[in-house]
This record gives C-alpha cells, sequence and structure tokens, in this order.
C-alpha cells in the first residue's frame, strides 16, 4: 500500500513511532463541557452546489480494513466519496463516509457547511466514520478530520481550528509565546476538555470565540471573561477571526496568517452573504446540544474527551510511515 498518515490510533500502536505528550494544564475549567449550547443554528449554512460521487482518495482508502483487523471501517461495510462544491469556493472539497456511520452524508454535509467560510478552507479531506462507544474525532497535521459517531457543531469548530492551528510552516497558532504567556496569565480555562494542554484549550476557545463574534461578544450561558480574557483576546487578535471574512462568501482571503489549503475564489461571488451578529436576547434561543459527550472510553486506542479526539497529545511534527 501507499503512504499513510498516522493517526492518534496508529501512533499508539506502532512501534516505530514515539509519542511525546504535552503537559495538562493546571488552570481551573469554568463548565464541565460545551453541551449548554448548540452553535447549529446561528451559523448558516453555504449552498451545495454539486456533490458528485469519486473513487476513494487514499486518505479515506487506507482506513479501510478486513474484519478482525483494527480499522475504522471494514471492507465488508464499505465506504463512499463525494467532491463537494460549496458556493463560496473554488475547489471542490471530498467527504468520504463508511456506510455504517452514525452520522448520515447528509448531516455531515449540513454541519459542514455551517463552518465558516474562513475557518473551512483549510479543512482537508473529511472522514465520517462509525462509533461503538460516544462521539469522538480526530485531526491530523495534514489538514485531514475524521468523526466518529454523531458530533455536534462545535466538534467541528474545534476539529477545523485544529486544521488552521496545523497549517502554519513554521509554528502552530497554539505553540506561539504569546499563547503561551496568556495561559499563564489567566486563572481559568473553558472546560474540562481544555485542560488537556494548550493545543485543545486553544481549540475550544476558538468555539468560544466564534459564539462571541455572533452574539454581539457575549460568552454561552455559565461562561465568564475575566478569568480568560488574556485567551480570548489572543484567539480574537488573529487574522482568522475577522468577522468579515470569517463569515464572508470566499475561500479567497488574503490576510497574514498560514496558507490555506483551498484559497481559489468561488465560480460565482454571492455579494449577499454579509456578515450579521445576533441580537444578544437569541443566544437564549439557540438548543443546548444533545449529542452525548464520552463518559468512558472503552477503546483504550482513544483518548475519553467530549466529542473530539485529536493528535495533540502527541508530538507536533507530522507522524509519516509507510504500510
Amino acid at each position: 500500500m501507499g503512504p499513510a498518515v498516522a493517526s492518534p490510533v496508529d501512533a499508539r500502536e506502532s512501534p516505530s513511532i514515539q509519542e511525546t505528550p504535552l503537559p495538562a494544564l493546571t488552570l481551573p475549567a469554568q463548565q464541565p463541557n460545551f453541551n449548554g449550547f448548540d452553535l447549529t443554528s446561528a451559523l448558516p449554512p453555504a449552498a451545495i452546489l454539486s456533490a458528485v460521487t469519486v473513487p476513494l482518495p487514499q486518505s479515506c482508502s487506507g482506513y479501510l480494513g478486513a474484519p478482525g483487523t483494527n480499522s475504522e471501517c471494514l471492507t465488508t461495510t464499505g465506504m463512499s466519496a463525494l467532491s463537494i462544491q460549496f458556493e463560496d469556493c473554488g475547489t471542490p472539497f471530498v467527504v468520504c463516509r463508511c456506510e455504517d456511520a452514525q452520522m448520515s452524508m447528509d448531516v455531515a454535509l449540513d454541519r459542514f457547511s455551517r463552518v465558516p467560510v474562513g475557518l473551512r478552507r483549510y479543512a482537508s479531506t473529511i472522514a465520517v466514520m462509525a462509533t461503538q462507544t460516544a462521539a469522538n474525532a480526530y485531526t491530523l497535521t495534514t489538514g485531514e478530520t475524521h468523526f466518529f459517531g454523531d458530533c455536534a457543531m462545535d466538534t467541528w469548530i474545534h476539529e477545523l481550528t485544529h486544521a488552521y492551528d496545523f497549517s502554519g510552516t513554521t509554528s502552530y497558532a497554539s505553540a506561539t509565546s504569546a499563547w503561551l504567556n496568556a495561559l499563564s496569565t489567566d486563572s481559568c480555562v473553558p472546560d474540562a476538555y481544555s485542560q488537556t494542554n494548550a493545543v485543545e484549550d486553544f481549540a475550544q476557545t476558538s468555539v468560544l470565540n466564534v459564539y462571541m463574534l455572533i452574539f454581539g461578544g457575549n460568552l454561552p450561558p455559565g461562561f465568564q471573561t475575566a478569568c480568560m480574557s488574556n485567551q480570548l483576546a489572543y484567539v480574537n487578535s488573529l487574522p482568522l477571526f475577522n468577522p468579515e471574512t470569517l463569515f464572508g462568501n470566499t475561500c479567497d482571503i488574503v490576510n497574514s496568517g498560514p496558507p490555506a489549503r483551498e484559497r481559489d475564489p468561488p465560480i460565482s461571488l454571492d455579494p449577499s452573504r454579509t456578515f450579521q451578529t445576533l441580537p444578544t436576547a437569541d443566544a437564549d434561543l439557540l438548543p443546548t446540544s444533545t449529542h452525548p459527550h464520552v463518559q468512558a472510553a472503552t477503546n483504550s486506542s482513544r483518548h475519553p474527551v467530549p466529542c473530539f479526539v485529536t493528535w495533540a497529545t502527541c508530538v507536533l511534527p507530522l507522524l509519516l510511515f509507510w504500510i
């Protein structure tokens, strides 16, 4: 077989890969999780211009395996792939789905389309898989993201924030001295999963920042700004979070941030797609998340985390091996 990129699962199973955990954060968590809000209805979807069946790319077929193997999708189950052309990007994205995945292709495409274009353009291949436990996900340094089970909207924002974070050529946004200084001067982190390490905290803070941009600077109920003001200020200062481009109508964004994986302008630019904040009162109308978070891990090769498993406890350089 050709090259395959190591996932956190692969890293644990391959004796040739050395895993170096990142240090956990000791700051207290404001909330146990993000179950109290759901961004889905607040993020308008980008229209899908075309969805064409394509052969499985290696980035997906490499995770197919025979029954009895520790593969993410069994050959007896099957996997399909679609090339998705969104209205705001000139280059299509590829979304693969294992046929027994709890998240349907329609649901996956709807959630993917709701990721703001300024962030979505950092995504690579999306793979939707089944899970026997609770919903979880991970993102590779290549920008490829694998979702297991029915992951909620905050998880999509979280994981594609990793795709953005991993796109820098010299450093990661979550590894800068400015981010580490923000952590050293604040007195809390958003939730329990943010305590995993600085990388996961960055992705969780990104979710809250998206919420704040939509709802006029207000955090979800139960969260306070004061104890994590430096984290929020750092994230909001990044070019990614310019609301006019983050919530804009094109992948063709010129800023000082890291290069995106999808940068072509749309076939036809829609000038009516403009950024609008929502009244603060509307935040109370958002449905809370109904997607379960992990309570206990039954598969020791994955982290027991709330609907996302990332490579971030592993080494920062790209893990690449041949099988």
